[in-house]
């Protein structure tokens, strides 16, 4: 007998232990390994799996009882989050559901509410080629736009949400309000255009009264006060002389 103690070849034994599991050789590391009993420990193996899941857990921040909108300074200066918000309280709850902690809500607010921000910004840039175009009575010229659309396509709308949302994305642009404002314009010069091709329908002068009253000709429009000066003509043309 040698000094080893073991009566095997040495290759054989310092061969590595292993099991086979679903057609795979899995070798057991020395710590998970029963000498006297030539098998896999284990005990051994479970107390480490339990220790693992353990560290894990603790490891993993636990979802707070309510979230916070919290942006970074830069970020929160372009844009106030509404923790009321429908849309925020889904996410609140999807988080919690999938066990995210504070920290990791937060950038994925940061993501949503940056979007936000950057078209705050195109809505800014738009807004200021619509003053450029419009000129001092910009303010003017929108409210009675606003009215106007809404007294021809209010009905609609209410009917149609398909409608609303057509006017949405028309009226996000400075270009898309300008074509509006020249319909409008256009409309206000001829009336609306016949289906048969013939000349547009003149108004008489409880029409023009009806349009004095109504909230573009009070604001100053031009074509509605276009109009109303030609109808005017139009039925007393003696008073011009």
């Amino acid at each position: 007998m040698t000094m080893s103690e073991s009566l095997l070849p040495g290759d054989a034994a310092d061969a590595p232990r292993s099991v086979r599991y679903k057609g795979e050789e899995v070798a057991v590391p020395e710590a998970f390994w029963d000498a006297e009993a030539g098998r896999p420990n284990l005990g051994a193996l479970v107390k480490s799996h339990a220790d693992l899941r353990r560290k894990l857990s603790e490891g993993r921040p636990q979802p707070p009882e309510s979230y916070a909108l919290s942006l970074p300074e830069e970020l929160a200066s372009r844009i106030s989050p509404d923790e009321n918000d429908p849309l925020a309280r889904r996410a609140m709850d999807w988080a919690k559901k999938q066990g995210l902690g504070q920290e990791a809500f937060s950038e994925l607010a940061v993501l949503y509410y940056g979007h936000l921000a950057d078209g705050a910004l195109d809505r800014d840039s738009e807004m200021e080629r619509l003053a450029e175009a419009l000129g001092p009575r910009a303010g003017a010229e929108l409210a009675g736009l606003s009215r106007w659309v809404g007294d021809i396509l209010g009905e609609s709308m209410g009917k149609s949400p398909e409608v609303a949302q057509a006017l949405d994305r028309l009226t996000a642009t400075a270009d898309g309000v300008l074509l509006l404002k020249a319909i409008r314009d256009k409309l206000g010069e001829a009336g609306l255009p016949s289906s048969r091709g013939g000349a547009a329908p003149r108004l008489d002068a409880a029409a023009l009264r009806a349009l004095q009253s109504s909230d573009a000709y009070l604001a100053g429009d031009p074509a509605a006060r276009r109009t109303v000066a030609e109808g005017w003509a139009r039925l007393f043309p003696e008073d011009r002389e």
